[in-house]
């Protein structure tokens, strides 16, 4: 059975962003499957951005949001194996899927938080 991806982004989405949400407010600083679920979300919004003015202050809000995520994962210590593969799992999508790169700062640090798992 295929999966069924959800919708670029929904409008509760779209409001805690234009509200000023930010990372600080919610509770997935403790949670990597949150805090990958909730970049998968921004990616998909970012997506479903048809022509984003460069100066639109909500398509800027968006690139932020994951921006900040992106880091918090690349910066995140997995607990265990099992956080590890999720952690490199997700970071490899992220790359394949976008077509962008992670810098060498961003490289040697994931590693570095992988590395006794290996």
């Amino acid at each position: 059975m295929a999966r069924r991806e959800g919708p670029a982004s929904t409008e509760s989405d779209n409001q805690a962003i234009k509200s000023g949400w930010t990372m600080d407010d919610s509770k997935v600083l403790n949670n990597l499957t949150t805090l990958i679920a909730l970049h998968r979300r921004l990616l998909f919004a970012l997506k479903g951005q048809r022509n984003p003015a460069r100066d639109s202050p909500f398509a800027a809000q968006l690139r932020n949001a994951e921006r900040d995520v992106r880091n918090r994962i690349v910066s995140w210590q997995p607990l265990d194996e099992h956080e590890a593969h999720l952690k490199l799992e997700h970071l490899a999508s992220y790359i394949l899927a976008t077509g962008t790169h992670l810098d060498a700062v961003e490289i040697k640090a994931i590693c570095r938080s992988v590395e006794r798992f290996f």
